[in-house]
């Protein structure tokens, strides 16, 4: 029998919170046996010395920098505070290809990546009821990647695959951080779709000159969202009170997209067609993202106003800060 791994978790916010709640009531780990936590943030009281574990999930924020990429700073710190041999499991967001160049840069540990789909509403349902379970794996960990995949709550899909799952299938780490970003971009992109439909609903109605020749948005969301292959998932235009996408991900995830993408062209023969494809999807996400902050900008608002957790901005909506 293959004896319980130690599990270390380094960063105790809207990520790791719930992976540590799952691990001692779920799993019946114990703090000081078998779980070792720890924060930067004092305050927080989570010290432990996670060198102690065998495994160490990562789950530090990942914030946008000024020029939009996602700065993976704190992952790199976590990872040089680790000694020995360690299976090191990202759930930081972190731009496709990083837990590859980080198994280079740290050979010593065996790097996976977890993408966590929470929503803030309901972090821990999410966290015990998966749709998705994905570890990918760089080149020199994917004997571990089952492993990890074992320790956590059963999906539906689940890579590499687990028995009583819908399907197996194996995402390397650049396809899993790929993903996770997708998934973010296509939130962004849906809501970006219902409020340029909300516009041509207010458009028409200030064009007719006619009340009753106008057309309500919420008549037409409903309708819209009553397709199954479209869901009402994001369409609401008036969410939290102001229209365009924010959250803590949204923004920063689709400027860090658009800045790992200009990286890529830069590697790209400029004649090729990769280089011309890659570039128009570029140019078609930088408008959607310019679409967003012109609307914000409407309501007085900037991208930086909205680019906060659920509730840090009711916060300062009570505290009138916007």
């Amino acid at each position: 029998m293959t004896p319980q791994l130690k599990i270390g978790i380094a960063g105790l916010g809207m990520v790791g919170t719930p992976l540590k709640r799952y691990f001692e009531e779920i799993k019946e780990y114990r703090r000081g046996e078998n779980l070792f936590l720890f924060d930067i943030d004092k305050k927080k009281g989570y010290s432990d010395d996670i060198n102690r574990a065998d495994a160490v999930f990562l789950c530090v924020p990942t914030p946008m920098t000024a020029g939009g990429h996602a700065d993976i700073g704190a992952v790199e710190l976590a990872l040089k505070m680790l000694n020995g041999e360690k299976i090191v499991i990202v759930k930081s967001t972190v731009p496709p290809g990083t837990t590859e160049d980080l198994q280079t840069r740290f050979p010593q540990h065996k790097i996976l990546f977890n993408p966590e789909f929470l929503t803030e509403s309901r972090a821990w349902e999410d966290m015990i009821n998966p749709d998705r379970q994905v570890v990918g794996y760089a080149a020199h960990s994917k004997s571990y990647a089952s492993v990890i995949l074992n320790l956590l709550p059963m999906a539906y899909f689940s890579s590499p695959g687990a028995l009583g799952t819908y399907e197996f299938l194996r995402l390397n780490s650049t396809e899993a951080e790929l993903g996770k970003y997708a998934g973010n971009l296509f939130g962004a992109l849906k809501v970006t779709f219902g409020n340029v439909i909300k516009d041509f609903c207010d458009a028409i109605s200030v064009a007719s000159g006619r009340a009753s020749a106008g057309a309500d948005y919420e008549n037409v969301r409903v309708m819209l969202s009553h397709d199954r292959r479209i869901g009402a998932s994001w369409l609401d235009a008036g969410y939290h009170n102001y229209r365009g996408y924010g959250g803590y991900c949204f923004p920063k995830d689709t400027s860090a997209l658009i800045a790992r993408g200009e990286e890529f062209l830069k590697k790209i023969p400029s004649d090729s067609p990769e280089y011309m494809r890659l570039a128009a999807g570029l140019n078609f996400l930088k408008s959607m993202r310019e679409y967003n902050r012109t609307l914000l900008k409407t309501q007085g608002l900037t991208e930086e106003d909205v680019s906060v957790h659920d509730k840090e901005w009711i916060q300062k909506k009570m505290n009138k800060e916007v």
